[in-house]
């Protein structure tokens, strides 16, 4: 019998446990993507060392036995092949791995489909299971890695984070092929690659094509305005890669009104197209501001059309200067009633309600965020920040650092790592704090001083009209659902009396 790990499947081997893992946390998937999905579970220390022995080729069992026959001494061969193949087929029904009888027939075949799900639902993923025995610290598990490629961008769009004057740099080939390998070492499982516009680099291919050799997930952020075949050609190779781009209005003028750029909605869309052609999964994000206020939804309709994820913000990030210049783009609360009204309307509201659900649940012992328990970004300088968003607080340089270095004895991200959802006390048990999100690089880029600890009102308003759209909206369709049910039961009990009435006056 011969095994292999599947294609789109990530496994990690750490000191006394083994991580392995689908894509869901780290990529995208199309609309109507109802198949299985096996999530990610932990794996004792022999069961680790057991996958160890497996890559993305197939190999025949009876080589896994011999080599684990000289790691696990004292056991005997008749023993240890019988559990092997227990494991590794359990895995296999789990759908982490493939089987074949021979090495030409252990492919990667579809998993287990569950009941198609409707727009906006999310696939179940089985819960995480820690067999590591909460071994699994934040200092040994560097999940992901955000690089900023090129600070420079072919688009001016008027309300991203990053000031035009500070898009002109471009980060170094070797500097970025170096960090990847220290990743990987690390066992970082997740590369985004964003800017600027990370396409403007010309060894772009060349980052791609490293990740997939070193077993990384990758998100690539881009306009896709400098979209070629030579970038297609490569992405396809890599089935853990998907894509994310902006498209603010499917009103060509809407959408170059904001980027600055002349022609950029049809690059735009003509790069989306053909990334759909060539099967890689794309999410469209449509930020919402003054000058996509009345058409974004059209974007939403477009998306689905042609089973593109879409994720729809209401609300821009300050610019990471602190200068606020940006913000002139933001609704106000007057034109948020008018946003949140038309995503109800376009099935929004349980997908919010949802997500709520789940933030509710968290205490103010929990982490704030991810950022330094689990991801960090690196800047074209080789600065490195907490997120791509807080580009003013710098915890250490990759120039000068290994990226163990830093990740292990950077005394910043000790810092951030002991933060706490209890560090915003009016948070905790804010009776909206399900509909927003406690986001320190938002805070610091708002605040002239850079207070990540200080949230405006603005954030808090925002909340509060969310919370109420969502749950009028929920409360009125359940009572229309309700009363249509009531309706039917009418109809149906006056047709039962009809009929009655009918059979008793032909027996009289």
């Amino acid at each position: 019998m011969f095994y292999k790990i599947r294609n789109d499947i990530l496994f990690r081997q750490y000191e006394h446990h083994g991580y392995i893992a689908d894509n869901s946390d780290y990529g995208y998937r199309f609309l109507d993507d109802s198949s299985f999905r096996p999530g990610e579970t932990f794996v004792s220390e022999s069961g680790a060392v057991m996958l160890s022995m497996l890559s993305k080729s197939p190999r025949d069992v009876e080589d896994v036995v011999d080599d684990l026959m000289r790691i696990f001494r004292g056991i005997g061969r008749e023993d240890l092949k019988p559990d092997v193949v227990d494991f590794f087929h359990s895995l296999v029904e789990k759908g982490y791995l493939s089987e074949g009888l021979t090495a030409s027939s252990c492919i990667d075949r579809g998993l287990p489909s569950v009941p198609a799900s409707s727009y906006g639902e999310r696939t179940p993923i089985v819960p995480m299971e820690d067999c590591a025995g909460g071994l699994m610290g934040p200092s040994d598990f560097l999940r992901s890695i955000h690089f900023d490629v090129a600070s420079a961008c072919n688009e001016h769009c008027v309300h991203c984070y990053i000031p035009d004057k500070c898009k002109t740099k471009i980060i170094e080939t070797n500097l970025i092929l170096r960090i990847l390998e220290e990743a990987r070492r690390l066992n970082a499982i997740h590369v985004t690659f964003s800017g600027g516009e990370p396409l403007l680099h010309k060894d772009f291919n060349d980052f791609l094509k490293r990740c997939r050799e070193l077993d990384l997930s990758v998100n690539v952020l881009s306009n896709l305005t400098m979209l070629t075949d030579d970038h297609i050609s490569e992405m396809v190779k890599n089935p853990l890669l998907s894509v994310q781009t902006s498209l603010y209005s499917m009103d060509p003028l809407a959408h170059d009104s904001i980027t600055g750029l002349v022609g950029s909605f049809n690059k735009t869309v003509d790069g989306i197209l053909r990334l759909i052609e060539a099967g890689i999964p794309v999410q469209i994000s449509c930020p919402v501001m003054k000058q996509n206020k009345d058409s974004f939804i059209d974007v939403v309709v477009w998306a689905r059309e042609h089973n593109v994820a879409v994720a729809v913000e209401p609300v821009i990030f300050a610019s990471c200067d602190h200068s606020g210049g940006n913000l002139d783009n933001r609704i106000s609360l007057d034109e948020l009633d008018a946003v949140l009204d038309k995503e109800m309307s376009e099935g929004f509201a349980r997908v919010i309600k949802e997500a709520a659900s789940e933030k509710e649940l968290l205490t103010g012992k929990d982490p704030v965020c991810s950022v330094c328990r689990y991801s960090l970004c690196v800047s074209v300088e080789g600065n490195v920040f907490p997120c791509a968003g807080w580009q003013s607080n710098v915890i250490g340089n990759l120039n000068a650092s290994t990226l163990k270095e830093v990740w292990e004895d950077s005394e910043k991200i000790r810092w951030l790592r002991g933060i706490k959802r209890d560090s915003f006390s009016k948070c905790v048990s804010c009776e909206n704090r399900g509909y927003c999100t406690v986001c320190m690089m938002a805070n610091a880029n708002e605040n002239p001083d850079g207070n990540p600890f200080f949230i405006d009102d603005f954030h808090c308003k925002v909340a509060s009209k969310t919370r109420r759209k969502v749950l009028d909206f929920l409360e009125i369709k359940q009572e229309a659902e309700s009363d249509s049910q009531s309706a039917v039961k009418e109809v149906g009990t006056s047709d039962a009396k009809g009929q009655m009435g009918a059979t008793q006056a032909w027996k009289s």
